[in-house]
């Protein structure tokens, strides 16, 4: 059976939508550029996985991708033997998946805030049947992975000592701070096993700058986009879970936000691709009426000179019949009385 595919290939992670979900594999490392062998790879693990390779691939992309690289990757993946494949703009594909959650209405305009891994893109993108842009895009050379560097920055300082353990346990102690007021993180100290504690305020504290830098690009692309103001702000990617984030753009702008969900980008890929897959053509049915009941007619008999003779002759028999009845004698009709004998006595049955 036929199946799409979205694919949104981030800095720190591929994400797959299937008719069946979405799911996300991280790197572990920073990842600038897309080749087309990784694409590939991506593709046949997914026809191992069915059975069969997909009908039709949706591909989500920076809006800062040059065409001729987009036309260049196309031309490797034929290359490679891989079906064509569709590309999709990252705050299209975004936008995509919400207005199928929401049903935005016609004419309405949506700001893309999309905080990634490595950069912000804030885009304006208005509904006219398909998404448009509707304003200028803004991108801002700042993303998770940057706070990550501050976060470690930060605890290195206290601890005066760096090791790869310590950069994860605070890139971890970055994502709980999301759900929890305060993380402590294991160091490792003269063979000794020691907590520093990093609270969501200090944490803020710390980000805050560069949150503001990536909030006031928003808000340029917002004030500068005269009749088309948006009518709700879309939060994507890893960095816009930040408790932080949500409460600057609420407070300088003060337009409704909505937070889309994990792998936004890569279902709205896969609603595209779907949407372009041609509709399976039906077998005709035929119809075949049912019986008719024939309508019950009278049968008109014949009339030949045979059957008109004996009809005839039916007739005058039938008359001479008559008047041979009617001139027999009537028989004498005598009354005689009749004595009957007195009615018996039922006797009833003993008991």
């Amino acid at each position: 059976m036929s199946y799409q595919v979205g694919l949104d290939l981030g800095s720190a992670g591929t994400t797959v939508a299937t008719e069946r979900g979405v799911t996300t594999t991280s790197h572990g490392r920073r990842r600038r550029c897309v080749p087309a062998r990784e694409i590939a790879q991506i593709l046949d693990d997914l026809a191992a996985r069915h059975g069969e390779a997909p009908s039709r691939v949706a591909m989500t992309h920076s809006l800062s991708w040059p065409h001729d690289y987009l036309e260049q990757l196309r031309q490797d993946l034929i290359d490679l033997g891989r079906a064509d494949v569709l590309f999709v703009p990252a705050p299209h594909a975004a936008a995509i998946a919400f207005d199928d959650n929401v049903q935005m209405t016609e004419h309405s305009t949506v700001a893309v805030f999309d905080f990634g891994a490595t950069a912000a893109d804030i885009t304006l993108l208005r509904k006219q049947g398909v998404f448009l842009l509707a304003g200028r895009p803004e991108r801002v050379e700042i993303g998770g992975f940057d706070l990550d560097d501050l976060v470690v920055e930060h605890v290195v300082a206290k601890i005066g000592t760096h090791s790869p353990e310590l950069v994860q346990s605070c890139v971890e102690a970055k994502e709980l701070l999301g759900s929890y007021p305060e993380v402590r993180i294991p160091v490792m100290d003269n063979d000794e096993v020691r907590e520093i504690r990093l609270s969501r305020l200090e944490f803020e504290a710390i980000i805050r700058p560069s949150v503001e830098l990536t909030v006031a690009a928003l808000e340029r692309v917002v004030r500068t986009a005269g009749l088309c103001e948006p009518d709700v702000i879309l939060l994507v990617g890893g960095s816009a879970r930040i408790p932080l984030v949500a409460k600057e753009v609420a407070e300088r702008l003060h337009i409704p936000i909505m937070r889309a969900p994990d792998g936004a980008a890569a279902m709205g890929a896969f609603l595209e691709a779907r949407q372009l897959e041609p509709e399976p053509v039906e077998v005709p049915t035929m119809w075949v009426p049912a019986p008719r009941e024939e309508t019950k007619t009278k049968r008109h008999i014949p009339t030949t000179p045979f059957i008109a003779a004996g009809l005839l002759a039916l007739v005058l028999g039938g008359g001479w019949a008559a008047h041979e009845a009617m001139n027999r004698p009537k028989p004498l009709m005598e009354t005689t009385s009749v004595e009957l004998a007195p009615p018996g006595i039922a006797v009833l049955p003993r008991i």
